[in-house]
């Protein structure tokens, strides 16, 4: 059971990349999003619900093999993150890259909140830094959707 665990929770050992396993991740997210998540709202936002609960479960579990706060090696993270980068805005190249790029720039980075939320307990405390950077980037995505659709 811990080799499915950590096969999942660092996204097929793509987490045991030694540089940058987060924006491997990331990448991974970004893939998932845009090869299998449909444009329809119920759907997406049914799939943000159902990949924040796995990647908790998954963390949590994780954490538990590691023995490791927030293990480098747990990236499925990453893609929840992504995933509400994306979600609800237009499907288009221009929209992907700034995702991507902003995503991993306030997950780097994190700014005020993002950073105080790490401290939540297991597994929910792995996820929730990147579910805030994504709500984040989502806001200032929708921001430029509004400003580039109504000019």
């Amino acid at each position: 059971m811990n080799k499915i665990i950590i096969f999942l929770s660092s996204l097929g050992y793509l987490g045991y990349i030694k540089y940058a396993p987060g924006t491997f991740g990331s990448l991974v997210g970004l893939l998932l999003w845009i090869f299998f998540i449909p444009e329809k709202m119920a759907f997406q936002l049914f799939s943000l619900i159902v990949i924040f609960v796995i990647s908790i479960i998954l963390s949590s579990l994780a954490e538990d093999i590691y023995k490791t706060k927030d293990d480098q090696r747990i990236i499925i993270d990453e893609v929840a993150g992504m995933w509400i980068s994306l979600a609800l805005l237009p499907r288009s190249f221009l929209f992907y890259i700034l995702g991507f790029l902003l995503f991993r720039l306030f997950d780097v980075k994190k700014p005020w909140i993002i950073k105080s939320s790490q401290k939540l307990k297991s597994g929910f405390g792995v996820t929730i830094d990147d579910v805030l950077a994504g709500l984040f980037v989502n806001c200032i995505l929708q921001i430029v959707n509004f400003i580039l659709t109504n000019n």
